[in-house]
């Protein structure tokens, strides 16, 4: 697998943040450290905007099938039965797509 390219970045952060990231994390760990917490953030911040871009999406008309709780407890079961990894794979394809629209 090729190694993801590397960018140099000055940020600047409070003093009491610096001050606890050299005193908990190594200095050789600490950048990887601090991607990933960016990475982390950043997906939160993606799945945010998506969430508020897609608030009102879901209409009962659209879904017939799913206006009882027996109904929806029988959509969740046979997604469960797909399986999780199936789904992810799915959302993640899905997000691709969006992210290039």
């Amino acid at each position: 697998m090729p190694r993801a390219v590397k960018e140099r970045m000055n940020l600047y952060i409070t003093k009491a943040v610096a001050d606890e990231l050299r005193r908990l994390i190594p200095a050789r760990e600490r950048t990887q450290f601090v991607e990933e917490v960016l990475a982390r953030e950043l997906r939160r911040a993606r799945l945010a905007q998506a969430i508020e871009e897609s608030y009102g999406a879901w209409k009962d008309e659209d879904h017939p099938d799913m206006l009882t709780p027996e109904e929806i407890d029988r959509w969740i079961e046979a997604q469960r039965k797909i399986g999780a990894a199936s789904r992810e794979e799915e959302l993640e394809k899905l997000w691709r797509e969006s992210a290039h629209e």
